[in-house]
This record gives C-alpha cells, sequence and structure tokens, in this order.
C-alpha cells in the first residue's frame, strides 16, 4: 500500500509539473512581472534578495547533529533524538540532491527567460550560471525540513502549512521561480524526507539509531 501510494503521489506531481510547464509557468511569470513586481517598493525589496540557502542548510544540520549525539551520550531515546537525526541526515542530502538536479535540468532561472524569451526551456547539463532553476532549492530544502516536523511535531502542522505555503508563493511572487519550479522541488523534498524517515526508522527499530 505504501509503495502504490509513493507512485500514485509520483504520478500526481509528474503530471502537475508537466502541465505547469507547458501550460502556465510563462503566462503566470508574465502576469507576476506586469502586475506584482511592477510596484516600485515590491521591486526595490525583492531585487537582490541574498541567497542563504547554504547557510541555512548548515546551521540547522550543525544543531540537529549536536542534538542528537547528546540525545545519545545521555541515552536518551525518544522521537526528539530520530527527528534530530534524519534532519541531520535530510538536509544535507537535500542540498546536494537539487544541486544535481539543477545541474541535470539546466532550466533558465524566470528573472532572466522575462528578458529573453528566446532562452526558454531546458538546457541539459549545461552547468551555467542562470540555467539552474528547476527545481527550486529552496522547496527541497525546506519541504525536507516542515515534512520532517509535521510528521514528530503534528501540534504545530497549521504554522507549517502556512509557513510552507508562503514560501512557495513568495518564490513565485518575486519570479525566482516558475509555477512547475516549486511543484517539483516539493514532491523531491517530500520524497527525500519520507525516505530517510522510512530508513531510519527501521534501523531505530532494530536499536542502532
Amino acid at each position: 500500500m505504501q509503495l502504490k501510494n509513493t507512485i500514485l503521489i509520483s504520478f500526481a506531481a509528474l503530471l502537475m509539473s508537466v502541465a505547469s510547464y507547458l501550460y502556465m509557468d510563462e503566462p503566470l511569470a508574465i502576469w507576476i512581472d506586469l502586475n506584482v513586481r511592477s510596484h516600485k517598493l515590491i521591486n526595490i525589496y525583492t531585487s537582490d534578495i541574498p541567497d542563504l540557502l547554504l547557510l541555512s542548510v548548515i546551521v540547522l544540520s550543525t544543531l540537529s547533529w549536536a542534538a542528537y549525539f547528546y540525545l545519545k551520550s545521555r541515552g536518551i531515546k525518544n522521537k526528539h533524538r530520530v527527528f534530530f537525526l534524519i534532519t541531520g541526515i535530510a538536509l544535507p542530502l537535500s542540498f546536494i540532491v537539487k544541486t544535481l538536479l539543477k545541474l541535470v535540468f539546466g532550466r533558465i532561472e524566470t528573472r532572466i527567460w522575462l528578458t529573453d524569451h528566446s532562452l526558454d526551456g531546458m538546457h541539459w547539463f549545461s552547468g551555467e550560471n542562470g540555467f539552474d532553476g528547476f527545481p527550486s532549492g529552496h522547496m527541497v530544502v525546506f519541504t525536507t525540513f516542515f515534512v520532517g516536523l509535521w510528521q514528530f511535531y503534528p501540534l504545530y502542522r497549521d504554522l507549517y502549512l502556512v509557513t510552507w505555503l508562503g514560501l512557495a508563493i513568495a518564490l513565485m511572487l518575486t519570479n525566482y521561480h516558475f509555477l512547475s519550479d516549486v511543484i517539483a522541488g516539493s514532491y523531491f523534498g517530500a520524497l527525500i524526507c519520507c525516505s530517510v524517515i522510512y530508513i531510519t526508522s527501521r534501523r531505530h527499530i532494530g536499536g542502532s539509531a
């Protein structure tokens, strides 16, 4: 049943990403550029936002591993210890995966495409700066993090959902990403975290975590 659900979700994510890529990405990006980013204040404050994704991964991963080894040294086995272990593994893994996927797909960044529509599409294995829009790295990494929180700390699921949706919308409204970039990034992030949870949980049951 679990494998069947994974296949169905993967197919749905693929279908939505392809449909968005073919029919929604470009019109939506143009509309946002004309109706949202054309406002002076929005353009000023979103024109050059620093990329702190790597720093965020390093900080969160370091804190997770520190907390995990502290609990392990005290002989404490609880959900917090498992969560920190999963986060310590999944966050660096998500960053590596998103970097490789960007290299493979080589999609033009939204803002660059808006200045030159001839650069549309995927530029496979280009490895060039500006051809790394797909999938959204922020969505890959932070979906990984939020799925972990969702699983282990369900009391605040509404907060996780609102924050996650806010990030997804912000990435599109600032034209840092197309819709399909966000959809695919969310899928890969969820897949990474769920895979790490599954593998780690099996090890934890066996007593080695």
